[in-house]
Formats: C-alpha cells, structure tokens, sequence
C-alpha cells in the first residue's frame, strides 16, 4: 500500500477513534453514529465495519455527481451506562 493511502487510513481511523472513545463517551445520550458510504467503497465500507458499523439501509440517488449514485447509511450502536 502506498504511504499516502496509509496516511489517509491511520488520519481517519485516529479521528473515527476519537469521535468514537472521547467525544462520545462524554456526551451520553449518543446513542448511534450514522455515516453514508458509497456503494462502491468496499474500502470504506471495511474499514468501518471494522470499527462495528452495519448497514441500515441502502438510499438510491444519494449523490447527484458521483457513480454510483447509492449509497449505504451505515450506523453503530453505542453501549449505555
């Protein structure tokens, strides 16, 4: 993997980790974090299913400049005290 593509990936698995353990964990009633991955992204899409997302749904026409066009809305359930 080239150096840029594994600086992208430790950027956003540090900043999915901090949203995740910190800011979440202070704010309590943070039941769910949702995000939309494209279709196609099988790299977001594990990447994310790493970090315990499952797929919700799927929302056809989700972008208007892209293709694929769908997108999967993706959540993560959070533990409660």
């Amino acid at each position: 993997m080239p150096s840029s593509c594994q600086h992208i990936l430790f950027s956003g698995r540090t900043l999915l980790e901090y949203v995740l353990d910190t800011v979440c964990a202070k704010r309590k009633h943070i039941r769910s974090v949702y995000l939309h991955v494209q279709t196609s992204n099988e790299t977001a899409l594990a990447f994310y299913k790493k970090f315990g997302f499952k797929i919700e749904k799927t929302i056809e026409n989700y972008y208007k400049r892209i293709s694929p066009t769908d997108c999967y809305l993706l959540e993560k359930q959070l533990p409660q005290e």
